[in-house]
């Protein structure tokens, strides 16, 4: 008969209590893990941006794609699938990886530039020559030279200085185009930017009687109209 010593034995026992504990451990384990999956609820496909989207796209099956989220950690209003996207206008912009929302796209009866105004805003298109091309969703102070004399003057006092202004501040752009050649023989540029009524007034003003300029804006100071 195969007699074990006493330290055998005590070998055996110890891996048993462990093999006892490590199961009772996976057992608790697995156990939460399941509890945890139903208070989280079953996964959901999310839309996402693929890269970001500014306001006034519209949106195309390669600006999207979907994450596998739990229902109870899905934002409210998040598209659960592309075709609620597809072909229509981006009013709020989304960063890349961002939940796509109802409330970032325009109905589908809105399209092209139109779609993307909040009520009380208007598109205006301004002609600016030698300008930068800022992307749309740029924020641009919008500067209107208008060749009165100002306080001071140039070199000996014989010629006067022109006085510069911001018309309209931190104004969104919607698009960008190419608007031939300016007076002067260079480039023109046509920006459409999102302002109030007042700001379409005043940049037309300044465009009928000087000169207008772009200035390239941080994004913090962009100022959105509030809808009306």
């Amino acid at each position: 008969m195969l007699h074990r010593s006493p330290r055998a034995l005590l070998l055996w026992a110890a891996a048993a209590v462990v093999a006892v504990g490590t199961g009772a451990v996976v057992a608790a384990d697995l156990a939460a893990l399941h509890r945890r999956a139903h208070e989280l609820g079953p996964e959901l496909h999310a839309v996402v941006a693929r890269h970001d989207l500014a306001m006034g796209v519209t949106v195309t099956p390669d600006d999207l794609s979907t994450r596998a989220v739990h229902r109870s950690q899905l934002p409210a209003g998040v598209l659960t699938s592309t075709a609620g996207a597809l072909g229509r206008v981006i009013v709020t912009p989304v960063l890349r990886g961002g939940y796509v929302t109802d409330r970032n796209l325009a109905p589908r009866r809105r399209t092209g530039t139109d779609g993307a105004l909040p009520a009380g805003t208007r598109a205006f298109r301004l002609v600016v020559d030698d300008a930068l091309r800022p992307r749309p969703g740029a924020a641009v102070d919008v500067l209107a030279t208008d060749g009165r004399a100002g306080a001071d003057a140039i070199g000996d006092g014989s010629a006067p200085a022109s006085s510069a202004r911001v018309v309209a501040g931190g104004v969104l752009v919607l698009a960008t185009d190419d608007a031939g050649r300016s007076a002067g023989g260079g480039p023109a540029l046509g920006v459409t930017l999102l302002v109030t009524p007042r700001q379409a007034r005043d940049l037309a003003a300044a465009a009928a009687t000087g000169t207008v300029a772009l200035a390239l804006d941080p994004p913090e100071d962009a100022r959105v109209p509030a809808p009306s």
